[in-house]
């Protein structure tokens, strides 16, 4: 199975890792206080590979911790909207409340089936076809 499950923004809808998908993330958000455009696979120019390299390790880091559907909602919230570093101390709290979120959102979902004591058979129907007529008018 594949670990690569997020769709990329930046290289024509290729699949790529949550780390990866996390990075992409915190990249826009540093573009866009530099007010500038990411272009089609921008971790290869010289101005962002380091960058993105540095990024893509904390994202591991932060996904050994917590879960890729936490860190994603985190990063879109607007109280994160400034951050453009996954070191950012005030991200974890951010952090640490989607994870709680994301928690209780699988703990909650019971399926309660409610089954009676009570069995019940079907009668089963005498039901009369053409055939079974006329063998009676023959035999009759």
């Amino acid at each position: 199975m594949s670990k690569n499950i997020y769709p990329s923004r930046y290289s024509n809808g290729k699949l790529v890792s949550p780390a990866q998908y996390i990075t992409e993330i915190i990249c826009e958000n540093k573009a866009k206080l530099d007010k500038i455009d990411l272009h089609y696979r921008f971790w290869v120019t010289p101005k962002w590979s380091s960058y993105y390299r540095n990024q893509i390790a904390s994202a591991n880091k932060l996904l050994e911790k917590y879960s890729a559907k936490a860190i994603i909602k985190a990063l879109s919230d607007s109280k994160a909207s400034k951050i453009y570093s996954l070191r950012a101390p005030h991200l974890i709290a951010i952090i640490d409340h989607y994870e709680k979120l994301v928690e209780s959102e699988n703990t909650d979902f019971k399926l309660e089936i409610n089954r009676s004591e009570e069995k019940t058979h079907r009668q089963e129907k005498s039901t009369k076809n053409i055939l079974s007529k006329l063998k009676e008018l023959d035999n009759g």
